[in-house]
């Protein structure tokens, strides 16, 4: 098994240090999946950074931070940053009010953390979310999406990489491989626009019908949304 790095477990015990008023060391370690020894030797690591760490000894002690401190820097990977900008686009589509004051510098910021050849995809996102009309048939026949299948479908979206899926309709599954050029809103259902191969033609697919998904190896440039949404003509208000 491969051995979960020390940033990582450190920001987990951040987590878990917040969640509550109070730890101990012995039930952080259950929590983490390591050893006492390990937990306080974390917890060192993170008085060391500049977190304010407090724990008193006997029955009833424990460790905790104060509830007015902070819990320093926020440290995120790849997939947690493309996950922010990607509902901060959303929210740029949807007009939020509440983000709209701070939106484009918390984008360049975020940008700043990615290569500079990834920087254009980053541009164009907001630009690949579309926000369509919402419909009672979707409403009511709309379930969460399976959370194995996100993770590829974000990763394929944003580097305009081919996706492998099994997708479900009318009772019957089928193997596609489609490229996922738009991501449809029609609240409260998403939607991948894609073209998909199989059917050589513009799709429409809920994500909630996508049973599995893989990224594959190709490619592919964005198209223009207004092509492929009218392609779709009156399609779509009975998806």
């Amino acid at each position: 098994m491969k051995r979960e790095p020390v940033t990582d477990r450190l920001d987990r015990t951040l987590g878990l240090l917040a969640s509550r008023p109070s730890w101990t060391a012995r039930e952080l370690a259950e929590e983490l999946g390591v050893c006492v020894r390990t937990v306080r030797r974390d917890l060192s690591r993170l008085a060391a950074r500049g977190v304010a760490v407090e724990s008193e000894r006997g029955r009833g002690g424990g460790v905790r931070v104060p509830a007015r401190s902070g819990l320093g820097r926020v440290q995120l990977d790849a997939a947690e940053l493309l996950d922010l900008l990607l509902s901060l686009a959303l929210a740029e589509r949807l007009r939020s009010p509440l983000l709209l004051s701070t939106v484009g510098a918390l984008r360049q910021k975020l940008t700043a953390a990615f290569p500079p050849e990834e920087r254009a995809r980053i541009g164009a996102l907001r630009r690949r979310i579309l926000v369509g009309p919402t419909s009672a048939n979707i409403t009511a026949s709309w379930k969460a999406p399976r959370a194995a299948v996100l993770r590829p479908i974000h990763e394929a979206f944003f580097h305009q990489r081919a996706l492998g899926l099994t997708y479900r309709a009318n009772e019957r599954s089928t193997e596609r491989l489609v490229e996922p050029h738009y991501l449809l809103l029609s609240w409260p259902a998403w939607y991948l626009l894609v073209w998909d191969h199989l059917r050589g033609a513009v799709r429409a697919l809920r994500v909630d019908r996508i049973e599995a998904a893989s990224v594959a190896a190709a490619t592919f440039r964005v198209r223009k949304a207004e092509a492929m949404v009218a392609s779709l003509g009156e399609l779509f208000t009975q998806l």
